[in-house]
């Protein structure tokens, strides 16, 4: 057995997660020494899994360009069953591409343009063409092409490059959010726990995405209950940095120690994470719990953070007006770019749209 493949074997013995990455980075380059392009194809498929989720898809990416490139030079060593697992991650490098803002809208729209030949040319994936398209126009707050995008995905026959049952419901639920459409957001999320729908990431973001929905409903009871039941399926995790925000935003307008505690924990991979969607989120939290903060009449607080988050101090004392205006200046330069990338305006209204909800009107106490 080569170097390249007792790191594999090693590797899958191993939870996701920055070990298993590390293993799988390490057989990439074993077989690249080796100058053994089989192995080095196959060490590079099981990154392209380990770096997704590890909350590191910019070097899922890379990897999946190189297996591309390898597959279309080599076409007698792959059969169709291979090209359809390629596929299939092709899938992911569509949903990837959107924490990137540094990659342009043309390279984007060629991306999908090229998967859909290729899974037209597989006889496959039909539904997936405008699920992916669906997906980017919500990105980019284009909602009149999601709608048509939606629309088209929803009269689509499911095949083996569906997303799994549970993800595209929950796609149905994050569109409904995404047009303004709450209660149909809820309604939608109501229906995945009823029916008990799970795969890697549901419930666990599902929780997750429906509070703000739920807080604008004023449902804070159902609020309470999905922050209760989802908080634990994704604390910690850097592969849930979104949802992790999400909870953030719920405890900023419900219980401030606990929203800070929660800050502190997730701060550190956020503000390091090369997905810059995912730090936007979390810099929109963290521009509303410094506003409950300072509404509350608090100048100062006592935070332990990472030493190496940026405004880190070692007396851990932060103030709160310096650590709001940091997540909000963040927050708006992030989505300039996005929507530089994107021509829209959609992200830069984002803040004012988290800002918001701490402006609520609270359930009577008691």
């Amino acid at each position: 057995m080569s170097a390249a493949h007792d790191l594999l074997d090693r590797a899958q013995d191993l939870p996701y997660g920055p070990e298993r990455l590390a293993l799988t980075e390490e057989a990439v380059r074993e077989a690249d020494l080796a100058q053994d392009g089989a192995a080095g194809y196959a060490a590079r498929k099981d990154l392209i899994e380990a770096a997704t989720y590890a909350g590191q898809s910019e070097k899922m990416l890379v990897a999946f360009a190189w297996c591309r490139t390898y597959a279309d030079t080599h076409p007698d060593e792959f059969g169709e069953w291979e090209q359809r697992e390629l596929a299939w991650y092709h899938k992911w490098v569509l949903s990837a591409v959107h924490h990137f803002p540094q990659i342009p809208l043309p390279r984007v729209l060629e991306l999908h343009a090229d998967y859909a030949r290729r899974v037209q040319a597989l006889g496959v994936g039909a539904g997936t063409v405008p699920y992916f398209r669906m997906a980017l126009a919500l990105h980019r707050g284009d909602l009149a092409d999601a709608r048509v995008a939606f629309n088209l995905w929803q009269f689509a026959r499911r095949d083996s490059l569906s997303d799994c049952a549970a993800c595209e419901a929950q796609a149905v639920a994050d569109y409904h959010e995404a047009i303004g459409d709450d209660a149909g957001c809820a309604a939608q999320v109501d229906r995945i726990l009823q029916r008990g729908m799970t795969c890697a990431h549901i419930p666990h973001a599902t929780h997750g995405m429906v509070l703000p929905a739920l807080l604008r409903l004023g449902r804070w009871d159902d609020a309470r209950r999905h922050h209760e039941q989802g908080r634990d399926l994704i604390a910690g995790d850097p592969d849930h940095l979104t949802p992790q925000a999400r909870h953030l935003e719920y405890l900023s307008v419900t219980d401030l120690d606990a929203a800070l505690a929660w800050y502190a924990r997730h701060l550190g991979w956020a503000e390091r994470t090369a997905e810059l969607d995912d730090r936007l989120d979390l810099h929109l939290a963290g521009a509303l719990l410094f506003q409950q903060v300072e509404r509350a009449g608090h100048e100062h607080v006592t935070l332990s953070l990472p030493q190496d988050v940026p405004g880190h101090r070692p007396d851990g004392r932060y103030a709160v007006r310096e650590r709001q205006r940091h997540h909000a200046q963040e927050a708006a330069a992030l989505a300039q770019r996005f929507d530089e990338r994107n021509g829209t305006e959609y992200h830069a209204r984002r803040l004012d749209r988290t800002l918001a909800l701490g402006d609520l009107p609270r359930p009577p106490a008691g």
